[in-house]
C-alpha cells in the first residue's frame, strides 16, 4: 500500500508532538492552566481552518500537494513558536501550527479511502503503519537522547524534521501527487440510505469552500450527525490520556518515563486496529462505538483510582480498544453515511468537529480542573462524558443500526 510509509512517517510527528506539547509549553514557563488554553486554542484553529481548506482538496482531487504543503507549513512555524515567549505569539503560532497538523488527517483519510474504492474495511490494516510510526518515534525518545525535555528548541527540531521527513516520502512514494477525479455528477452519493442525492440548481456553481461545505453539509443524514455527536462524547472523555498524560506523569507521579507510556498504548493499539475490519464485520460500527466509549470511561477511572505508574500502565494498554477500535469505527461510520463526492468534508466534520471541538473544550476545562483540583479530579470528571454517551445509546440505537 502506497500510503503505508506517509502514514508511519505522519504519525512519528504526533509521536512526538502529542508526547511532548505540554512538556514544551512548561518549559517555556506556562502553567497548566495556561498550558490548557493554549492547548485549547490549537484545537480551535485544528478544527476551523482545515474546514475551508479540505472542501477545495476534494474538488481539486489533489490530496497529495495538500498534505505536503500541511507538512511544509508544520516545519516553518515551529523556530518562531521556542523564540518568542509570550502569550499572544505562543498562541498565534500553536494556531498556524494547528493547521497543518490537523489537515494532514483527514486529507490522508480520504486518500486511504479513494485508493481502497470498495475495499474500505481494510483501512485499519493500513491506518495501522501509522500507530507502527507512532510506536517507533516514542520508543526512539524514550530510550535515547534525541530531545531533551527541558529545552524546548530540542522538541521543536524533532517535530520539525519529522515533518520534513513525511513530506519528502510523499513526493516520493509513485501515484501520490496525482490528481483524483472526482466521484462523478455533483452530489452523487454513497449507498447510505439517509444520504440522498441532490441535484444542483441549474446554472449554479459553488464560489468558496463555505457554499460546497453547506450543499456537503444538507446531504448528510439524521444518523451521520448521531454518530458524530456519539463520537464528540468519546473524544472529550480521552482528553487528559491524549493531552495531559506526560504532564501527570512528570508533575503527579514525579517519573519521566512518560515517551515509553505514550509507545505502550500505541503498541497496543496496533492488534486491534489491523484485526479492525473483522471486528466491524462481526459487530458493525455503531457497537464497536458505543463499547469504546464504555471503555474510555474505564480507563479514566483507573487512573483516578490508581494514581501509581501501575495504574498509568493499566490505562494505557485500555487503548487497545479506546482508539485502536474507536478510531476505524469512527472513520467506517463516517464512510458508510457520507455522499462519496463530499468524503474529505464528512472526515474533517469527524477530525474537527468530534475530534477537534471536544479536544479544546477538554483542553480547556482540563487545564483550569489540574490547578484547582488536582489530577484525580481530572480522570474522574473526563469519566463522565463517554459515560453520558453510553446511557444515550439505547434512544439512538435503531436509527444507527439501520447502515450496519
Amino acid at each position: 500500500m502506497i500510503m503505508a510509509l506517509p502514514l508511519f512517517l505522519l504519525f512519528s510527528v504526533y509521536g512526538v508532538f502529542n508526547t511532548y506539547l505540554p512538556i514544551l509549553l512548561s518549559g517555556l514557563g506556562y502553567s497548566p492552566a495556561m498550558i490548557g488554553l493554549l492547548q485549547g486554542i490549537f484545537e480551535v484553529s485544528g478544527f476551523i481552518f482545515p474546514v475551508f481548506v479540505s472542501s477545495r482538496v476534494d474538488k481539486s482531487g489533489r490530496y497529495g500537494q495538500a498534505m505536503v504543503g500541511f507538512a511544509l507549513l508544520m516545519a516553518l512555524i515551529l523556530p518562531p513558536l521556542v523564540l518568542f515567549r509570550h502569550f499572544a505569539l505562543t498562541a498565534l503560532a500553536l494556531a498556524v501550527f494547528a493547521v497543518g497538523f490537523k489537515g494532514a488527517v483527514p486529507v490522508s483519510d480520504a486518500l486511504v479511502s479513494r485508493i481502497l474504492g470498495d475495499r474500505r474495511e481494510e483501512y485499519g490494516r493500513v491506518r495501522v503503519f501509522g500507530s507502527i510510526g507512532f510506536v517507533a518515534m516514542a520508543l526512539l525518545l524514550q530510550f535515547t537522547p534525541l530531545v531533551n525535555p527541558d529545552r524546548p528548541e530540542s522538541i521543536a527540531a524533532a517535530i520539525g524534521l519529522s515533518a520534513l521527513a513525511f513530506a519528502l516520502a510523499v513526493i516520493l512514494m509513485p501515484g501520490l501527487l496525482k490528481v483524483w477525479p472526482a466521484h462523478g455528477p455533483e452530489g452523487q452519493t454513497s449507498d447510505a440510505p439517509d444520504a440522498p442525492a441532490i441535484s444542483p440548481a441549474p446554472g449554479w456553481t459553488p464560489r468558496s469552500g463555505l457554499a460546497r461545505y453547506r450543499r456537503a453539509l444538507s446531504s448528510f443524514g439524521t444518523s451521520y450527525w448521531i454518530g458524530i455527536t456519539l463520537i464528540f462524547f468519546g473524544f472529550l472523555g480521552m482528553v487528559p490520556s491524549q493531552r495531559f498524560l506526560s504532564l501527570y506523569v512528570r508533575q503527579s507521579l514525579h517519573l519521566e518515563s512518560y515517551a515509553g507510556l505514550w509507545a505502550l498504548s500505541a503498541a497496543a493499539e496496533v492488534p486491534f486496529m489491523f484485526l479492525s475490519g473483522w471486528f466491524v464485520r462481526k459487530f458493525g460500527t455503531s457497537k464497536l462505538l458505543v463499547a469504546s466509549l464504555a471503555a474510555i470511561a474505564v480507563r479514566n477511572l483507573v487512573y483516578a483510582i490508581f494514581p501509581s505508574f501501575g495504574g498509568a500502565v493499566a490505562g494505557q494498554l485500555l487503548h487497545s480498544v479506546c482508539f485502536g477500535l474507536f478510531h476505524p469505527a469512527a472513520i467506517l461510520f463516517v464512510a458508510e453515511r457520507v455522499p462519496k463526492r463530499y468524503m474529505v468534508v464528512g472526515m474533517t466534520i469527524y477530525t474537527s468537529v468530534a475530534v477537534g471541538i471536544s479536544s479544546a473544550l477538554g483542553n480547556v476545562l482540563g487545564g483550569f480542573v489540574i490547578q484547582n483540583l488536582g489530577y484525580g479530579s481530572l480522570f474522574t470528571l473526563f469519566a463522565l462524558f463517554p459515560a453520558l454517551g453510553v446511557i444515550a445509546f439505547p434512544l439512538v440505537r435503531t436509527r444507527l443500526y439501520r447502515f450496519d
